[in-house]
């Protein structure tokens, strides 16, 4: 009788709680400010950097600092960097309304600008994009794989993701969330 009894409670405790509270939570990276390796502080993006504007060559990098930023750093050949970046696009635009700004910036190297161009028209980008033409940005801040997103506070701290697994989107979800208190 008692094991019938607490069999019940149970039950009942069960179909009490809603399916969101059974769902398992989704997994969420580890990500922690871009740190400087020789003074153990946060980094900061450096704005000064030379960036060949290519959807409006007459933009400048600097012009983004002092704001929170949503950087998707390509190349324009990558098949990983082509399926990526409507979904950066989406996430850009859901928080552009509340202060987010985005930029993508391609690869110097080999890489032409008709490339970039190229990707620019088949993709449907519309945020603006830029070119590491002197390949002065991934030396810095990347990780020699791509695609990168990194995501910098109005401060210039910032966070780097280097996969976009669900893992890393969660956790940037989060972290845009956080910024913008939804």
């Amino acid at each position: 009788m008692r094991i019938a009894v607490k069999l019940l409670s149970i039950v009942s405790l069960a179909a009490g709680m809603s399916f969101a509270q059974l769902a398992p939570q989704p997994e969420m990276a580890n990500i922690q400010l871009m740190q400087d390796s020789t003074t153990n502080q946060p980094m900061k993006m450096d704005f000064s950097k030379p960036l060949a504007g290519i959807s409006d060559p007459g933009i400048l990098f600097s012009h983004f600092s002092k704001r929170p930023l949503l950087i998707y750093y390509f190349s324009p050949k990558c098949p990983h960097c082509q399926r990526h970046i409507s979904g950066i696009q989406d996430l850009i635009k859901l928080y552009e309304p509340s202060g987010l700004t985005g930029i993508a910036i391609g690869l110097g190297g080999g890489i032409k600008k008709n490339d970039i161009r190229l990707f620019i028209d088949q993709f449907h980008v519309s945020i603006p994009v830029f070119q590491d033409a002197d390949g002065k940005f991934g030396p810095e801040y990347g990780t020699g794989y791509i695609p990168v997103v990194y995501l910098v506070n109005a401060d210039g701290t910032f966070y780097r993701y280097e996969t976009l697994n669900d893992a890393n989107l969660n956790h940037l979800k989060a972290t845009l969330d956080k910024m913008f208190k939804k």
